[in-house]
């Protein structure tokens, strides 16, 4: 009786694990500052590295909770994220501060990029999130 007990809640101990590492992005995604290495969109044209020095100006953190901390040059914004198990994103910008940042910022195009995306990947510690349009943000 006592291995039948012990080898259920083993059970359930498995299939909650499954299902809690499922939900906390097991694929890579949460538990990590991502950095912007480069940035391409379609409309209108534009295709750029984010010099090394640059990067840590324009990061995103996704959290277990469905909530994302991001920062866009000068500016800080916050809001909540969506995955499906086959990639698909979904990024809800919330609250993100106003602050004029210096000639040369990326950080509203850098806000809209993330309004627009729709799918991810990560592989071998890159981030890639894919816009609706065509677009990519790379990380790592």
């Amino acid at each position: 009786m006592r291995r039948i007990i012990f080898s259920s809640l083993l059970l359930a101990l498995a299939v909650t694990t499954a299902a809690c590492a499922a939900a906390s992005g097991s694929s890579g995604l949460t538990g990590k500052v991502w950095h912007l290495t480069a940035i391409t969109e379609k409309v209108p044209a534009f295709q750029g590295v984010v010099p090394e020095a640059d990067q840590a100006n324009y990061t995103i953190e996704f959290k277990l909770a469905g909530n994302f901390e991001a920062k866009a040059d000068c500016n800080q914004v916050s809001g909540s994220y969506t995955t499906t198990s086959s990639g698909g994103m979904t990024i809800t910008l919330g609250p993100m501060t106003l602050a004029f940042c210096p000639e040369g910022s990326m950080s509203d195009q850098y806000a809209a990029a993330l309004a627009r995306t729709d799918s991810y990947v990560v592989a071998s510690d890159v981030l890639t999130l894919n816009q609706n349009d065509g677009g990519t943000l790379s990380f790592k």
